[in-house]
């Protein structure tokens, strides 16, 4: 019970299991514990944080004994940065625990009695991986030291000036240093969001993993200090003769946000191109692209295989993107409606659209629940790809309304996406739930499922 523990006391806890988040599972006297940094199978001394009537959370301060799969971390910045939380978790026990995850969810959430989830698709690699990272300034001037790097974990301000990271290339560790070393020289704090003071926001590195191109993005606060902005784009193209592109963009609103509002000068090429499944992409620098080239392309395929296309169906693609998952489709389908509120997104997905020479798709820039609403042609499939906060209610209804024979429901949050199944399954059964490993060593998992209507 609650009243035998207290915040801030400490305790001993043998951890059996990992919750959605990544946190381990513990019981003790008959109360469960959610333990940050806990791993199944160790056994830990835990400080309390916080307390529930029929729960508790509470953060690991020292592990007493070490669990069966626990392995080294590979970075010398875990456990301080917030990027990774499973770097000391085999690799294995990653992918069994994601997949368990998704079982979890779909059972708890989804009034699935016995879901049909299949093993986890491991990544291709767990090391450099990753196509894009950003990375966060803070600091400068007279105040403190400049840092440009990953936020410590558990905080949404502190910055760890990251000197190695095994999710990245050697080149955007490279391009981080020097970006970092040169913004530090010129005097220039990083950019406060209270006082509205300082230039220097974000620098996010994106490189094509099967093309080679690399782009480093800079947003910076508008005003003055753009000159030196342009400086550091000059002297990061001397530094780093393999730069494609060097886009500097700036930002008014004060949300820590890594998007640029406004293109203040491009060096090089405005945007740089990647290949999944044989598709070419355009690759902008506010795109969304899955941020594991070579773990997207299982997704994809995944994708495709559930669909069953034969040459006759119109597809509907909601979320659409830059047209990632309707390019693959648009190859098999009659035709394509990709759906997408952001326009510089549906830009980019016209323009991947005849880049492949694929005239069967055509792409509405909009909100997908007011564009559902106005009317399209029924579909025979229906492909979604929602934010981690799932579809709009409406979303749903109308996806219900429409009665397309199969869903293929991509997720990046098996809580969401088990409650979207849910609702749906007045009309659809759920077949089969695929999870995808896009982001190793991590708490996140990818999912792609099938629906098909009753």
């Amino acid at each position: 019970m609650s009243e035998n523990f207290h915040k801030g006391d400490l305790v001993e806890l043998t951890v059996h299991g990992l919750a959605f988040g990544g946190r381990g599972v513990a019981r003790t006297e008959g109360f469960v514990f959610f333990v940050e940094g806990a791993l199944p199978g160790q056994r830990v001394e835990a400080k309390i944080t916080r307390l529930k009537k029929r729960f508790g959370e509470a953060e690991a301060t020292k592990c007493l004994e070490q669990g069966p799969h626990d392995i080294v971390a590979f970075c010398p910045h875990f456990g301080k940065c917030g990027g990774c939380s499973f770097q000391n978790l085999d690799y294995a026990e990653q992918l069994k625990w994601k997949r368990q995850f998704v079982v979890d969810s779909l059972s708890r959430l989804g009034g699935e009695e016995e879901p049909r989830v299949l093993e986890t698709l491991a990544s291709p690699e767990t090391q450099e991986f990753r196509n894009k990272m950003e990375f966060a300034f803070t600091g400068g001037g007279s105040g403190s030291p400049l840092r440009l790097g990953l936020h410590k974990r558990g905080s949404d301000t502190s910055i760890v000036n990251v000197e190695h990271c095994g999710l990245q290339s050697k080149f955007a560790m490279e391009a981080v240093k020097a970006t970092r070393e040169f913004c530090a020289e010129s005097g220039i704090p990083s950019y406060s969001p209270i006082t509205g003071e300082g230039l220097w926001r974000f620098l996010v590195v994106r490189e094509g993993k099967n093309t080679g191109q690399t782009m480093l993005h800079l947003i910076t606060a508008p005003g003055p200090g753009q000159a030196v902005a342009r400086a550091l784009g000059g002297f990061l193209q001397e530094r780093f003769p393999e730069l494609t592109s060097f886009v500097h963009s700036s930002r008014k609103a004060k949300s820590a946000l890594a998007f640029g509002e406004r293109t203040q000068v491009a060096l090089g090429e405005p945007e740089i191109e990647e290949t999944v499944l044989g598709l070419n992409y355009r690759i902008s620098p506010n795109s969304f692209f899955q941020t594991n080239t070579h773990a997207a392309e299982l997704l994809y395929a995944k994708a495709r295989d559930y669909a069953q296309l034969t040459g006759t169906e119109t597809v509907w693609d909601l979320y659409c993107g830059s047209g990632g998952l309707s390019l693959v489709m648009a190859q098999k389908a009659k035709s394509v409606v990709g759906m997408e509120e952001v326009d510089s997104a549906v830009k980019d997905a016209r323009i991947n659209a005849e880049k492949n020479g694929l005239s069967n798709c055509r792409f509405l820039a909009g909100d997908v629940r007011k564009l559902l609403a106005e009317g399209t042609k029924k579909p025979d499939v229906v492909i979604t790809d929602p934010p981690r906060r799932g579809m709009h209610a409406d979303v749903v209804k109308a996806i219900m309304n429409a009665e397309p024979k199969k869903i293929v429901y991509v997720s990046c949050n098996p809580t969401t996406l088990s409650r979207d199944i849910q609702i749906l399954s007045e009309k659809y059964a759920l077949v089969e739930a695929q999870p995808v490993d896009l982001f190793p060593h991590s708490a996140h998992v990818e999912c792609v499922a099938l629906l098909e209507l009753i």
